[in-house]
Parts: structure tokens; C-alpha cells; sequence
């Protein structure tokens, strides 16, 4: 699993997201909605964890953590 940076993932953050030991203190900057433009929040899931649209269920935009 890769970290947001690109490397690979090691631990967890503070948000629970895989992250290489370089940000593993650092909170995740959250991206923009694909389909809206707003922020994203970690979502989770019985498939895991996810970037997730703030404005659901009237956006169900998603990406991929």
C-alpha cells in the first residue's frame, strides 16, 4: 500500500490512513470532490477506508486513500 506521498506504507497516522513513518504524525490534507469541488473526509467501510464527499448523500463522490 502506498502512502499519499508515494512511498510505501508502513503505519497508520493519526487519522488511522496507511502512511510511510515519515507522516506518521501528520493529519492527511483532505482533497476536493471529483464530481462537486467541496472537501472530502476519511470514510470507512466493511471494504476499508476511503476518501468520501462531505455534502453525501447529495454527492457520492469517492477516491481511493
Amino acid at each position: 500500500m502506498k502512502c499519499f506521498c508515494g512511498n510505501s506504507a508502513v503505519t497508520m497516522n493519526v487519522d488511522g490512513v496507511p502512511c510511510c513513518s515519515k507522516h506518521k504524525s501528520k493529519k492527511i490534507p483532505a482533497p476536493l470532490c471529483p464530481e462537486c469541488g467541496l472537501k472530502m473526509d476519511i470514510r470507512k467501510s466493511k471494504y476499508g477506508i476511503f476518501w468520501g464527499c462531505i455534502a453525501f448523500p447529495s454527492c457520492n463522490g469517492t477516491k481511493k486513500i
